[in-house]
């Protein structure tokens, strides 16, 4: 049968899995082992077999110091038992998993608090103008969590808010590169780009946004202003003129467009 097979290689493998230090699949494969003696009928000589495949496993497992601290009692096997080891195993499965998800937890923790040190340490540089310094250690968090996009997301909007756009447009391209559909992105990084220049990456960027269904008014206030910058008067006017629908107060839109409408056509007032 393939259950018993299977149990006698999971129940030999125990010795094996402790000296590893595997702690929890060595329990669990006592655990399935008691288990699979009992949902199946066994001959004589099968019952034997597999008490004393239980016996050594047991023996392994407690002999074992580190597991002999964890458990919460003490944890013995008699042929005829069975239902108690399998009460003692499920309990000691419980207190190893709720060690290891404690220890699991601490290490998020401790992670989370290490990163917001050097985020403010970095911050804390760049604010200083030790602009080297800054990259240094930005760069060295980025690259311990180089798949966490949300932190190269924050890291560029530091340079950005300190207008250093080189930088921004760095950490917020390999941003997008994780999150290709993340529409609020593209905003930041078309700021970025629009204030090195490079009109036609940031429009790109832009336009990317606001198909991605980011309605903002200010998303298209930006996207007038690069047109500004770009001198596409008339572009400028219809990028307002998407700002003013979604925000009709929006005194700032009312000036682009204003001005927008002036260099298309000085001659008029």
């Amino acid at each position: 049968m393939a259950q018993l097979t299977n149990a006698r290689r999971q129940a030999t493998s125990i010795r094996t899995l402790i000296r590893q230090k595997k702690y929890m699949p060595a329990i669990q494969a006592l655990y399935d082992t008691v288990l699979t003696m009992l949902k199946n009928p066994l001959m004589k000589s099968e019952k034997e077999e597999f008490e004393r495949l239980i016996t050594d496993g047991t023996y392994h497992i407690m002999g074992d110091s580190i597991i002999r601290k964890s458990a919460a009692l003490e944890i013995k096997y008699t042929p005829g038992q069975e239902r108690e080891l399998l009460d003692s195993l499920r309990i000691l499965l419980e207190a190893f998993q709720e060690g290891f998800q404690q220890k699991a937890n601490d290490a998020m923790r401790l992670a989370q608090e290490l990163r917001e040190r050097e985020l403010a340490k970095g911050q804390s540089l760049l604010d200083a103008n030790k602009l080297d310094d800054s990259r240094s250690i930005f760069s060295d968090l980025a690259k311990a969590n180089k798949n966490d996009c949300d932190l190269l997301v924050d890291i560029g909007d530091r340079f950005l808010r300190s207008a250093h756009y080189e930088d921004a447009a760095f950490y917020l391209g390999d941003a997008l590169s994780l999150n290709p559909n993340a529409v609020h992105i593209y905003n930041r990084l078309a700021m970025a780009q629009r204030k090195l220049g490079n009109f036609a990456e940031a429009e790109k960027c832009y336009l990317k946004a606001a198909q991605g269904g980011y309605k903002d008014p200010h998303l298209f206030f930006n996207i007038g202003r690069l047109y500004i910058d770009w001198e596409k008067w008339e572009k400028a006017i219809k990028a307002a003129n998407g700002a003013l629908t979604l925000d009709p107060g929006f005194e700032e839109a009312q000036k682009l467009k204003t001005y927008a409408e002036k260099m298309l056509d000085p001659s008029a007032d």
